[in-house]
C-alpha cells in the first residue's frame, strides 16, 4: 500500500517562525497557494487513495479539503496526527523561548525523545500516538492501493526517523518536508520505503 504524506500549507504563525503545536489556526493565503500548486504537481501521479486522513487542526483539514480537487475521496480527521504539543513554548519564536529558559531548550535539543517543552509533549509521547494510529490504519486498509495522510512537520519527521531510517535518534537529521509539499512511501507488509513521487 502506498501512502502520500503531505505537510500542511503555511500559516501566519509559520511565516512568523513561531512554534505552532496544538493551537488551531487556518492556512495563510500563501499556504492555500502552496497546496493548490501541489495538487497541480500531483496530476501526473497515478494514485487512487481510498481515503484522505488528516490531523483535526484547521491547517491540515483545509489542506486536505484543497487536495480533494486532485483526489476525490472522503476526508477523515484524527487527533492522533496532531503536531507535537509545545506547551509553554506555543506561539513563541525560538529567540523568545531561549530568553525564557535557555537551559531547558538545550536539554530538549539534546534529547527530544524524553525531554518535553514545559507543559508539552516529548517526541516519545508523539511517537506512541502516531505509531498506534499508523499500525491500526495499515491493518484496516490492508489490500487497498493507497492513502493520503495530511499532517504536520513533527509527525512527518517522526515517521521519517522511526519508520524509514529506523532510528528515532535521527529526528533532527532527517530532511523533513517544507510546507505544502509531499513524499510518497510504500508499506510492503513488513517495512516502509520511499517511492519516487513523480
Amino acid at each position: 500500500m502506498k501512502c502520500l504524506w503531505v505537510r500542511h500549507g503555511e500559516t501566519e504563525m509559520n511565516r512568523q517562525a513561531r512554534y505552532l503545536g496544538h493551537t488551531d489556526v487556518g492556512l495563510h493565503e500563501n499556504g492555500r497557494k502552496q497546496v493548490a500548486a501541489l495538487a497541480e504537481q500531483l496530476q501526473s501521479l497515478e494514485l487512487n487513495p481510498a481515503k484522505i486522513y488528516a490531523s483535526d487542526l484547521q491547517r491540515c483539514v483545509q489542506t486536505a479539503e484543497l487536495l480533494t480537487a486532485r483526489f476525490p475521496c472522503s476526508v477523515q480527521t484524527t487527533a492522533a496526527l496532531r503536531e507535537l504539543s509545545f506547551g509553554e513554548w506555543e506561539l513563541l519564536t525560538y529567540d523568545e523561548i531561549v530568553q525564557k529558559n535557555e537551559e531547558e531548550v538545550k536539554k530538549w535539543h539534546k534529547d527530544p525523545l524524553l525531554v518535553s517543552p514545559p507543559g508539552g509533549e516529548s517526541l516519545q509521547q508523539l511517537g506512541e500516538r502516531v505509531d498506534a494510529w499508523l499500525q491500526e490504519i495499515v491493518e484496516m486498509h490492508a489490500g487497498e492501493e493507497a492513502l493520503v495522510i495530511v499532517t504536520h512537520g513533527g509527525v512527518i519527521r517522526w515517521f521519517q526517523s522511526a519508520w524509514l531510517a529506523q532510528d528515532k535518534s535521527h529526528y533532527w537529521q532527517v530532511e523533513g518536508l517544507r510546507h505544502g509539499t509531499a513524499m510518497l512511501t510504500e508499506w510492503d507488509g513488513q517495512r516502509w520505503t520511499y517511492q519516487p513521487l513523480l
